[in-house]
């Protein structure tokens, strides 16, 4: 029993002497989870102009006349200056799937399907997934150039899930269909390519994608478009973070001549066009927390906005796998061993925090100028608890021999 009194008045010796440490260990790393710290990279890194092909129809707070129940005639009328332009393809995330009782539209969907079909411009109709469930438009007759894609990107079921949306799906399965449905953004980059979902998938696989496509892979997000804290600039001049056209402006026809060269120049064949509500008030969309967001939230297309950017940039963050945490785990260990060996455990104490904040800082670099995710958390935990029990060893062993 004395032994044990002994060693527990060394640890408590031992914390009282280290407080600093103790409450450095407690507050940076104990609360704090991978995916923050991959939010605070993030945000280090800034934001980035999207992809100059795509263009949103904004149906903002000035929109008035645009609000669900969408009405279908002034979708048309929105739409058509469009399609006439041709596009490589055009998205439409307005949710006409859900109840058909309580439809989210007013008029005819099938003949407002047939009628934007007979432009002959590739269209993708958003359906959703709640609760695992495939919902979708009810349209009879589905011409052959308008497709389905799922704008479900949340899965709350995700290690270490929060409200911020991090990663995506880029197949969704229903067990009542017998192909699975493409991801919004996925849907739209495989026939604005001419290409079948797969095809589009293998294109990217052969350029870096990893992961299987049925697997959540980690978004490259460039912005918030309106809702940001920063501007952006290429060179000494500001850009807009996605490129877009207010919805009221489309409905204002006829067009001025100043606008129709406007249009003209916006929307070509290369350009991919999605339409959907960034409002903020009296909602029934869906609104995210991203990365890049600041525990503010920014509506569905502008996420789709992101995915279809990363996608078409081909640039992909590769997420830390086992080996990589193994090895920077083992790495710090046998620093933290030779450290506490060789050196007294206050000057071990300071050089070690010096080298866990100097790999927490070359993570952090490695990610805002090559975009290459390091882990930082668990190495660092691990580190901390052995540097701690090495400690506690190496007290005992001075204690025996100064006994």
């Amino acid at each position: 029993m004395s032994q044990l009194k002994e060693f527990l008045k060394w640890v408590y010796t031992f914390f009282k002497e280290r407080l600093f440490m103790f409450i450095l260990t407690a507050v940076l790393f104990i609360g704090i989870t991978e995916n923050e710290t991959l939010d605070f990279r993030f945000k280090l890194r800034g934001e980035i102009p999207g992809d100059p092909r795509i263009l949103l129809i904004d149906i903002d707070n000035q929109s008035q006349s645009s609000r669900p129940p969408w009405n279908l005639d002034q979708l048309e009328k929105l739409l058509t200056p469009i399609l006439q332009r041709k596009p490589a393809a055009i998205g439409l995330d307005l949710r006409f799937y859900g109840d058909p009782e309580n439809p989210n539209y007013e008029g005819n969907l099938q003949q407002f399907v047939e009628n934007i079909a007979s432009y002959d411009v590739p269209i993708v109709l958003a359906v959703g997934f709640p609760d695992g469930q495939l919902l979708k438009p009810q349209i009879q007759n589905k011409p052959e150039n308008i497709h389905f894609g799922s704008v479900t990107i949340v899965d709350n079921y995700y290690p270490e899930a929060d409200d911020v949306v991090r990663r995506v799906k880029l197949l969704m399965k229903d067990k009542n269909e017998d192909e699975p449905i493409p991801a919004f953004a996925l849907q739209l980059l495989s026939v604005a390519k001419n290409l079948t979902p797969m095809q589009c998938l293998s294109e990217l696989a052969a350029a870096g994608l990893t992961r299987p496509p049925g697997d959540y892979h980690l978004i490259r997000y460039y912005n918030n478009y309106r809702f940001s804290r920063t501007k952006v600039y290429e060179g000494n001049k500001q850009v807009d973070k996605f490129r877009a056209i207010q919805a009221k402006n489309m409905l204002n026809q006829p067009f001025s001549a100043e606008f129709k060269n406007e249009l003209d120049q916006r929307i070509q064949d290369s350009n991919i066009v999605i339409v959907g509500a960034t409002y903020q008030t009296d909602t029934t969309e869906e609104w995210f927390q991203t990365p890049l967001s600041w525990n503010k939230t920014i509506s569905g297309i502008v996420v789709h906005a992101n995915i279809l950017s990363w996608l078409l940039g081909r640039k992909y963050i590769a997420e830390p796998g086992f080996f990589r945490y193994f090895f920077l785990t083992l790495i710090l260990i046998l620093i933290t061993w030779f450290v506490t060996h060789f050196f007294k455990l206050n000057k071990a104490m300071l050089i070690l925090i010096g080298v866990f904040l100097l790999q927490s800082l070359i993570t952090i670099l490695f990610f805002m100028i090559w975009e290459i995710w390091l882990p930082i958390v668990w190495p660092l935990r691990l580190s901390i608890i052995f540097f701690f029990i090495l400690s506690i060893k190496k007290l005992q062993i001075l204690k025996m021999k100064n006994g």
